[in-house]
């Protein structure tokens, strides 16, 4: 792995010697999440969501300052490594390696293998805007941030059944510019648990409801089958098609 991963992992077991790891990191996911809300970034932090503030308090309450800034260092370096080693995926690796280490099979697909995939599936779109592309158990996000590399223009839809995996796809969606949505959601039965939209109408993270998730109020429907003249007619909008990984 790169030194942004080993600089990372070393904060969070350093850390981790105090509190338990995956503790530390699911606050770690939850404290970046409110960072990054929506109301922040664009007031500046001049303004506070009520609830996003009450979140991130209650989440740090049980650090001293001391770590807290280690946490900040952490983000900072998750940051970096966006810039450096843009659409890679070190929240995944780290889940994987020190949190589950394969715990109920948690382990992700392999990064060449998502580029694989990403190739086969949306390589011939590259050039257009605005489809939509889910991964209905998305993991870490790193199958949709594959797609990013061929099309960053598109948006991007996530859905897993854990929470620490939702959360850690919503904050790569963040830190590497994707708009769309991920659900913390069951994508068998339906069971919507919590979600957030990433990049819409603004930079930042929003937290949503059922109501106001596009994968849960409108799911995927069977294809239909056009023709070549209703497939010219139809509008190019926000929605307008669904890619699956």
């Amino acid at each position: 792995m790169n030194q942004c991963f080993n600089d990372f992992s070393k904060i969070m077991h350093g850390i981790g010697r105090t509190f338990e790891l995956s503790k530390v990191f699911n606050d770690l996911l939850t404290m970046s999440i409110c960072a990054f809300h929506r109301t922040n970034i664009q007031s500046r932090l001049q303004e506070k969501d009520e609830q996003n503030e009450a979140l991130y308090m209650n989440t740090i309450k049980v650090y001293e300052r001391e770590t807290l800034n280690e946490f900040a260092k952490a983000m900072g370096i998750l940051q970096l490594n966006a810039t450096q080693n843009p659409y890679s995926d070190i929240l995944g690796e780290f889940f994987m390696q020190d949190i589950t280490k394969g715990h109920n099979g948690q382990y992700f697909t392999p990064h060449h293998l998502c580029d694989m995939m990403a190739q086969m599936q949306i390589s011939d779109c590259k050039d257009e805007f605005n489809k939509r592309v889910l991964d209905p158990a998305c993991g870490s996000g790193r199958m949709l941030l594959s797609g990013a590399k061929i099309n960053p223009r598109n948006y991007f839809f996530g859905a897993d059944n854990s929470n620490t995996c939702a959360k850690m796809a919503a904050v790569n969606f963040f830190l590497n510019g994707l708009r769309g949505e991920v659900a913390w959601m069951n994508s068998l039965s339906m069971e919507f648990y919590g979600g957030w939209h990433v990049n819409m109408n603004g930079i930042g993270i929003v937290p949503i409801e059922a109501e106001q998730s596009h994968i849960w109020s409108k799911p995927p429907q069977a294809k239909e089958i056009k023709t070549k003249s209703q497939e010219l007619d139809q509008e190019t909008s926000f929605g307008e098609q669904l890619t699956f990984f």
